[in-house]
């Protein structure tokens, strides 16, 4: 049976250079294409590894933190504003619907870089193939690190933010459901990820040249992907109780992650046509009178950093409401205060959503970071100290949690020395955690943080869905029941499998 590949066939309409003695080239198989394309696999490899970057902080994932209450958005791209509703409404699944485009971009963008990966390895280990690159480099080691990397987190991503899912591991998979929970997804993905980094260790010659325009050396590529696998297992709960249930096997493997990590910030520049921080970018872009476009920063930041405690209810439209003020600094580093909310689209949303902050860190003159040269957040070691502080918490080490906190030599939040020691109670130790997501890492961990923080807290706010559902036009293919999550009227409404799908009404502020 022929196995038709999409991604070969787009390489085969733009590779002109080819000579193809094919009637009709969309129907080659994989072997075909390997034997047709000479670099099949090394563009295989690079694509996967391109796309995997980009999904993990795609623009199109907007609505995670929104759902998060980082951002509060006017914007109808990608049903950004239906997203920031509040009271929470059901996600719309519904392919003519613009909350769509949310799901089935990451859906199939996870997809098609974990079926890309698939391929290269099916190259690799089942045809007995070398892999070469344009240069005629013998490239196979390289890009089967690379396509177990690509798997790991691709499949990973895809249980942290979906219900249910398919596991493809090889490319003659026929399934016609959708039989694997968000936790059989997660777990494949660290088993690709372990696969990887063994692959990376006794590899000592890695070239990680996938990205494009970066190479990533060999020991910061290991300590990426065991902070990947940090921020994914430790994404795995859907609320507070299936977190603690999970025990203390899966923190400690959290923890060991964590430990192997990044030992500092990873930060990726810019180069032409290469990645960049896109759902970062678009709550950075400010318009010509130099306020924020469309996406504010929500007013739960600036309600954390405000030392009064004031109501969230600050900001009642047209009134500008004062500015707050903070012990700690980096708010101020951080976010901008704007007398203006620009496009003024703001007076029917209510008073408790949107600030009139804008964030300034990562901001660069070009007002974009797709430009060659600006500085892309992907990783920051301060989420490893959280990932850390958080394991020990469930671990019921609550001295060892807020010493990761307290460290006065390196952690971020003792800045200047104006915010105070952590307390050894859980309950201290869950608000710092909360905070620190939520100033610090914003939105240069990409799409899942803080918001898996959040939902494994119970701090969403009500009707919040915990996890996006198959998209339709997935469902309808095998003629599935569409389904969806959220809305106020549906507080802790569970899934298939038992996990919470909707968030209760106890969250960090009651719903509206």
């Amino acid at each position: 049976m022929k196995k038709i590949i999409a991604f070969a066939a787009v390489l085969m309409i733009t590779i002109g250079c080819e000579n193809i003695d094919f009637d009709d080239p969309t129907t080659l198989t994989n072997r075909e294409a390997s034997e047709v394309i000479k670099d099949l696999g090394y563009k295989l490899s690079k694509s996967a590894v391109q796309n995997v970057f980009d999904q993990t902080t795609a623009s199109i994932g907007m609505s995670l933190p929104i759902y998060a209450d980082q951002i509060t958005s006017t914007s109808n791209a990608n049903g950004r504003r239906y997203f920031s509703e509040e009271p929470r409404i059901s996600l719309i699944n519904n392919a003519s619907h613009r909350m769509h485009f949310t799901l089935d971009g990451l859906y199939s963008g996870f997809y098609q870089a974990n079926l890309d990966a698939t391929i290269a390895i099916d190259i690799i280990e089942n045809q007995g193939k070398k892999i070469y690159d344009n240069n005629g480099t013998d490239r196979t080691q390289d890009c089967l690190v690379a396509a177990y990397f690509t798997k790991g987190v691709s499949q990973g991503y895809l249980g942290v933010i979906f219900d249910r899912g398919i596991i493809v591991d090889n490319t003659t998979s026929s399934q016609r459901d959708f039989p694997d929970s968000y936790s059989q997804l997660v777990n494949n993905g660290i088993t690709h990820l372990n696969k990887s980094i063994e692959l990376a260790n006794s590899h000592t010659t890695l070239n990680f040249d996938f990205l494009q325009g970066i190479t990533i050396e060999r020991k910061t590529f290991i300590q990426l992907a065991n902070s990947l696998a940090a921020r994914i297992l430790s994404s795995l709960p859907r609320d507070n109780q299936e977190a603690a249930a999970l025990g203390a096997p899966h923190w400690e493997k959290v923890l060991d992650y964590a430990n192997k990590g990044l030992d500092k910030d990873y930060i990726i520049p810019t180069v032409s046509g290469g990645y960049y921080n896109a759902v970062l970018n678009g709550a950075l872009t400010r318009n010509s009178g130099g306020v924020a476009n469309a996406d504010w920063v929500d007013i739960k930041i600036p309600y954390l950093a405000d030392k009064t405690g004031s109501s969230t209810n600050f900001h009642t439209y047209p009134d500008i409401p004062a500015q707050i003020v903070s012990d700690d600094q980096r708010f101020y580093e951080y976010f901008a205060f704007s007398k203006s909310l620009g496009s003024g689209q703001f007076p029917d949303r209510g008073p408790g959503i949107v600030s009139n902050y804008m964030r300034k860190r990562w901001y660069n003159a070009a007002n974009t970071l797709d430009t060659p040269g600006a500085l892309n957040p992907y990783f920051l070691t301060e989420e490893l100290r959280l990932i850390k502080a958080e394991a020990k918490l469930w671990l019921k080490d609550h001295a060892g949690a807020a010493a990761e906190l307290n460290n006065e030599n390196s952690a971020r939040r003792l800045k200047g020395r104006l915010l105070k020691d952590i307390a050894t109670d859980q309950a201290s130790i869950v608000k710092a955690l909360h905070y620190e997501y939520s100033i610090e890492i914003d939105l240069a961990g990409g799409i899942i943080v803080p918001f898996t923080f959040m939902r494994r807290h119970n701090l969403l706010i009500g009707g919040t869905p915990t996890e996006l559902p198959v998209p339709q036009a997935q469902l309808e293919l095998i003629k599935k029941e569409v389904y969806t999550f959220g809305g106020v009227e549906n507080f802790g409404r569970k899934g298939i499998h038992s996990e919470v799908g909707t968030a209760q009404n106890v969250g960090w502020k009651v719903s509206q």
